[in-house]
């Protein structure tokens, strides 16, 4: 395995998600032929401020098996409105670094629960360095 011509790859589901309290949108990704992937960034641009009091709304990283075997970001409640959450700010969020060559990796998403109304959209990401 060689660094060298690593290439990296941001994925994005390409349009606002609702985490709160929509049905939030599940997407998936594959990397290039015979390519070992690095997961280095999960994370979200904020668009409406989270409330999720009692469950936090994830993104998780995995397969159609195990949703969460590479990662999971955990968004809290009051994430607000313009940030950036992703891995700075859930620093255990990734489980499993190394992703499978040949593999569709699933990105599955979770609404948050709150006491009141639930609420939370962004534009999702995931970021992989692929040798």
């Amino acid at each position: 395995m060689s660094y060298s011509q690593a290439l990296m790859t941001v994925y994005s589901y390409g349009h606002k998600n609702d985490l709160g309290d929509g049905t939030p949108e599940q997407w998936s990704f594959k990397g290039p032929i015979g390519k070992q992937g690095m997961l280095i960034d999960i994370g979200i641009h904020v668009t409406e401020t989270f409330a999720c009091d009692a469950t936090p709304a994830a993104i998780q990283i995995g397969t159609s098996s195990d949703n969460d075997a590479y990662g999971k970001l955990n968004i809290p409640d009051g994430t607000a409105a313009t940030n950036c959450f992703n891995v700075q700010d859930d620093t255990d969020c990734i489980i499993s670094e190394a992703l499978p060559a040949d593999t569709q990796i699933e990105v599955t998403s979770t609404n948050g629960v709150d006491a009141g109304t639930e609420a939370g959209i962004g534009y999702e990401y995931v970021s992989v360095l692929w040798y």
